[in-house]
């Protein structure tokens, strides 16, 4: 026991001293020839123990400053996808105003031209109507029966009964047919003038055209009869008028 006793005092001091120094210690037990070597860490300095604090502190601050960076990353993330947006919303909003204006401009064109079309429309109705009581027809009749009953009423106030009548001699004379021509006279036309060419008081184109001969004819019957149906009982009289 007191071989021990001695070896710890002797191993305790060692190590004390080598603590110190920052070195190894090595001993023999008595009696014993080996040395016994022990390697004792170095005591810390002041410079280690600061250097530390500095790693920590340079630590702290490197996390600091990337929570910082990453947080102003995310920052200009949010900032750039909201001009993004912005930009977005603010062509989505140019393009809908283009739309509505252009609708807006179909629209009045229309309108425009609806309103350039019935007044047209109203000038054409009335340029017609205008043309119909100077001629006693509507421009648009091409029939010739129809005509000479349109410019009865109109120009003489002979209704349906009276172009009855005159139906009856021109069905006779001529059928209606504007290049009729009587191979025994030169008696010409619907209303079988004699001599044909008396219809050019009406007009040059006595020969071809129906309105003229029509005129003609209506001012013959109202000078020489009066009225179609007088005209009528005289030709069933007589068989010409």
């Amino acid at each position: 026991m007191a071989l021990f006793s001695q070896l710890r005092a002797v191993v305790t001091s060692a190590v004390a001293l080598a603590v110190v120094a920052g070195a190894g210690v090595a001993f023999a037990l008595p009696g014993q020839t080996t040395e016994i070597t022990m390697a004792v860490p170095a005591a810390l300095t002041s410079a280690d123990v600061q250097l530390s604090e500095t790693d920590a502190r340079e630590l702290t601050t490197s996390r600091d400053a990337s929570r910082d960076g990453l947080s102003t990353d995310i920052a200009d993330a949010v900032r750039e996808r909201s001009a993004s947006m912005s930009a977005t919303d603010e062509a989505i909003d140019k393009t809908q105003t283009a739309i509505a204006a252009a609708a807006k401009r179909a629209a009045d064109q229309k309108a425009a031209t609806q309103i350039a079309a019935t007044e047209q429309a109203a000038k054409e109705k009335a340029a017609k109507a205008a043309e119909a009581k100077k001629n006693g027809y509507d421009p648009d009749t091409t029939a010739p029966k129809e005509i000479a009953r349109q410019m009865a009423q109109n120009l003489y106030g002979w209704g349906s009964d009276q172009f009855t009548c005159y139906d009856n001699i021109i069905m006779r004379e001529s059928m209606w047919d504007p290049t009729a021509a009587n191979p025994t006279s030169s008696a010409y036309g619907i209303p079988q003038a004699l001599p044909g060419n008396k219809m050019a008081s009406e007009g040059a184109d006595w020969k071809t055209n129906p309105v003229t001969q029509i005129k003609w004819g209506l001012k013959y019957i109202k000078s020489t009869y009066g009225t179609p149906c007088q005209a009528w009982s005289f030709k069933a009289a007589k068989g010409w008028y």
